[in-house]
């Protein structure tokens, strides 16, 4: 597997290259303020770039810890929990400023209305996901299915930030976060492909 190491480590360093670039760019166009409304963002945005590493990262588990050592697991947790917390401190600042937890409920009311607060069903979702993970002994094999709902909030994560997120209406990040979505989109879809033409490999040996 020694042929696997430079596409691993060019999948790494393009997986964290988007994410310092919406953080330099966020940073460098529009400062945080040392108010409420600072502590919303920035818990959007970190949680947001952390989600990203962490879907990405997750694809290619086996690959990059036999690269990098077991310590790259520890990294993906560190990743997964850093999303974790900064994406609650989101919400929980999101509450204190509405005065009412109704503004973490998914809205139905129009598909306008559910992708622009996309952020609400994200939020479950990725809190769905992380229980699976710590009960996956429990739950078995199926956990892995269950866990990929990450994905599914990262993308809606996107929408919610393209629509309303006060960073995300630089020309530069919004082509950032757009580019990292079809990133994690593809790089999923390939995963997939590269197992399944495995598994038919395994199937025609045996």
């Amino acid at each position: 597997m020694a042929g696997e190491k430079p596409q691993n480590t060019w999948m790494l360093i393009a997986g964290v290259a988007p994410g310092v670039l919406v953080a330099v760019t966020v940073v460098a166009l529009d400062p945080l303020s040392a108010s409420i409304e600072g502590a919303i963002r920035m818990g959007a945005v970190l949680g947001y770039l952390t989600v990203f590493l962490a879907a990405l990262s997750s694809n290619y588990m086996r690959e990059l810890t036999r690269f990098f050592g077991r310590a790259f697991v520890r990294v993906h947790h560190v990743a997964s929990l850093t999303a974790l917390v900064a994406l609650l401190v989101h919400a929980a600042t999101v509450v204190w400023r509405a005065g009412s937890v109704s503004v973490v409920v998914p809205l139905l009311s129009s598909a306008r209305a559910f992708f622009s607060q996309g952020g609400r069903p994200a939020l479950w979702l990725i809190l769905i996901a992380a229980a699976v993970a710590l009960l996956r002994k429990k739950i078995g094999t199926q956990w892995k299915m269950i866990h990929r709902l990450n994905y599914l909030a990262f993308l809606l994560g996107t929408i919610h930030a393209q629509m309303l997120g006060r960073n995300f209406q630089h020309l530069a990040v919004r082509i950032v976060s757009a580019a990292m979505a079809a990133g994690v989109v593809a790089v999923f879809v390939l995963k997939r492909r590269t197992q399944a033409r495995r598994k038919r490999q395994r199937r025609a040996r045996a």
